[in-house]
């Protein structure tokens, strides 16, 4: 990664909200960042839709649902150059007071930390899949995506709540935006970014003793499902063998 090609930011903090329904708790998910960070933060408000937006907040309007990952990247390219911080936090989620900064704190202790995330629950006080390494070929083979709740570097973090540096963000160009969201917490758009960080020389952070609560969904935008985003990850990174047998496991699965 050539470092010098890369843009200076400031140290300001921006929190991007992707809106894919009308019913979205905007009122809950902003009164909760403000309780997670005691720094001034630039709330942007990504939607496709008229909003009546909470005072204090921003609204991105696109004219088309083109999926969370692009709707992300928009935001982000959008945000000023005093910007060198962005959450994403999800409409449904509920970081913990506190959780940003304590994020940011672990974040300033370790430079090459790109992307770091919270331990996740549901409202019954279940852990729920927030972190894992880069899938083996026998995982992505299996459909399979594990996960490890550990603290420390992983390979991929559920972006539902995260907090991003933003000069590693560019380092990957953000999002892949071929990929659309997945219905779940986890998408194969998050183990990608994960990757992709990876490889660029980042590190991706699961930092367990920062929590967030994820509340059921109050609606969705234009989605894939997991198989799509699976055979497409396989198709960037595999060899033709691996690609084969991706293929062959996907018939017998049907048969």
């Amino acid at each position: 990664m050539d470092e010098g090609a890369l843009r200076d930011y400031g140290d300001e903090l921006a929190v991007v909200v992707v809106v894919r329904s009308a019913a979205a708790d905007l009122d809950g998910v902003l009164g909760a960042v403000r309780a997670a960070t005691a720094r001034p933060a630039r709330v942007v408000v990504v939607s496709t839709g008229p909003l009546a937006l909470p005072d204090g907040a921003e609204l991105l309007r696109l004219r088309e649902d083109v999926g969370r990952p692009a709707a992300v990247n928009r935001a982000v390219a959008a945000l000023p150059d005093t910007v060198g911080w962005v959450a994403l936090v999800d409409p449904h989620v509920r970081p913990a007071a506190g959780a940003l900064d304590a994020l940011r704190d672990v974040a300033a202790r370790h430079p090459r930390a790109g992307l770091l995330g919270p331990r996740l629950r549901d409202t019954a006080d279940r852990v729920v899949a927030s972190a894992g390494a880069v899938p083996a070929t026998a995982d992505l083979l299996c459909g399979r995506l594990p996960a490890a709740n550990g603290a420390g570097p992983t390979g991929w973090l559920a972006t539902t709540c995260v907090l991003v540096r933003r000069v590693a963000w560019d380092s990957v160009d953000g999002f892949d935006p071929r990929y659309l969201g997945a219905p779940g917490p986890v998408g194969m758009s998050d183990v990608d970014l994960g990757d992709r960080l990876g490889r660029s020389g980042w590190l991706v952070v699961h930092v367990p003793s920062v929590e967030a609560i994820v509340r059921p969904s109050d609606g969705h935008g234009i989605l894939e499902p997991h198989g799509d985003g699976l055979r497409r990850y396989v198709r960037d990174r595999g060899p033709a063998s691996v690609r084969a047998l991706q293929a062959l496991a996907a018939r017998v699965r049907r048969a």
